[in-house]
């Protein structure tokens, strides 16, 4: 079955043929504030470059959920509304968003029961914020109105009459008003005079289309693991929730934490039990090296070993640089991210949210943590030392240190392997 293509503003277009490429494709809408800036991007479903709407609703908010976790970084840095539908709200797939970066749209034709209000009461609670999408001022949607922080009016499919009747209903509760659909200079004057907070429409400009390598849903389960992984006081109930997403993770993890590399005299068969068996830094570790596997496609790959290779390297390094051993060990696994997922590392800085040192370390500082890449890039360079900012006795002394890296991540890449 076919679907037609809608565009946004509600006209119907001929059918375009999805695009079959590497590439993914999200149409992006500005949302301005009263001084005409950029308050956010509302996120639309494409199939390839033509900007319209193709397909089943269900369909594209998965596909934006999906592609959000992958354009996110250069979508816009926060306030990104998504259109959801109720099963993306009921089953909660949407949770594996950012809460502080995005809006939830909740569409006109989602039924407002009590299923769907103990949803977002939840998703409340999980710290997303709610927006209502072409809000029409129906008795059996107060319930959302009361968790609502902004409130979509549709000046494209109401009448001054109409609009009243939804501010009079609203005004009062903490929600703010968007004017969506407004095209002319006219429309934003009449939407402001009314008491909207933010515009959205023609008016300013029509959605563009951004693009980017697509990469799999499982391996951001990943990415959102290492952002977990990076804090120095990792959640690990939020850790555990990431792992039982991916099953075929969680089985590795045991085998490893079970494994005669730990020394254990006693099954481990929970991610609980993993954790209080070999401590947060150990644990870390197992993670990290599973994440690793994953994340190429053998755990033979060069990316895989080079990764373990300046975990161990820079771990070692704590005493002399007199930083946290875990801290330098999670900037070794992610100096090498970006390869792995064949993405550039401003993105994927921004994707992991790493602390600002690491995040400064990955973009080539070689102050602080930086020395320790910097140190690791000298010997992986066999000992090459033009282009150096620091030249002293702690490259030619870490030397046995870097040895002994090799063998560790060799050894590990084994355990990972059997």
């Amino acid at each position: 079955m076919t679907a037609a293509c809608i565009r946004e503003n509600g006209g119907i277009s001929s059918i375009s043929a999805p695009t079959n490429s590497a590439l993914r494709f999200l149409g992006r809408q500005a949302i301005l504030d009263s001084s005409m800036g950029v308050y956010g991007y509302e996120l639309l479903f494409r199939s390839g470059t033509s900007n319209v709407f193709c397909g089943d609703s269900e369909d594209a908010t998965n596909h934006i959920i999906d592609s959000c976790l992958s354009m996110i970084a250069c979508a816009s840095p926060n306030n990104l509304f998504i259109n959801c539908t109720r099963d993306a709200l009921v089953n909660m797939s949407v949770t594996l968003l950012p809460s502080r970066s995005v809006v939830l749209e909740i569409l006109e034709t989602v039924t407002p029961d009590e299923e769907l209000v103990r949803a977002c009461a939840r998703l409340k609670q999980a710290g997303f914020r709610l927006a209502l999408d072409d809000f029409s001022p129906q008795e059996n949607k107060r319930p959302l109105v009361e968790m609502a922080d902004f409130i979509k009016v549709d000046f494209r499919a109401s009448t001054p009459e109409v609009r009243r009747d939804i501010y009079e209903m609203c005004r009062r509760k903490n929600a703010v008003f968007v004017a969506e659909k407004v095209e002319t200079a006219a429309e934003v004057e009449t939407a402001q005079a009314e008491g909207n907070t933010f515009f959205q429409g023609y008016f300013h400009s029509r959605p563009e289309i951004i693009t980017e390598s697509q990469i799999s849903a499982n391996k951001f389960i990943y990415l959102q693991m290492f952002a977990a992984l990076a804090k120095s006081s990792p959640d690990t109930q939020e850790v555990e929730r990431l792992l039982l997403l991916e099953p075929s993770l969680c089985y590795k993890l045991l085998r490893l934490a079970n494994s005669a590399l730990n020394g254990l005299r006693y099954r481990i068969s929970t991610i609980q039990g993993a954790l209080v068996a070999v401590g947060d830094d150990a644990f870390r570790k197992l993670v990290t090296v599973v994440l690793a596997g994953k994340l190429a496609h053998s755990a033979h790959d060069h990316n895989v070993r080079q990764a373990l290779e300046r975990a161990h390297f820079c771990e070692s390094l704590a005493p002399a640089l007199r930083e946290a051993p875990e801290e330098l060990y999670m900037l070794g696994m992610l100096s090498m991210m970006d390869q792995m997922l064949n993405i550039s590392m401003k993105t994927l800085v921004k994707l992991v949210f790493v602390n600002s040192r690491i995040e400064d370390a990955l973009l080539g500082s070689t102050k602080e943590l930086g020395r320790a890449l910097e140190l690791c890039r000298y010997h992986e360079r066999g000992g090459e030392s033009s282009g150096l900012l620091h030249n002293d006795a702690l490259f030619h002394d870490s030397a046995s240190s870097y040895f002994q890296a090799l063998i560790s991540a060799g050894t590990l890449l084994h355990t990972l392997d059997s």
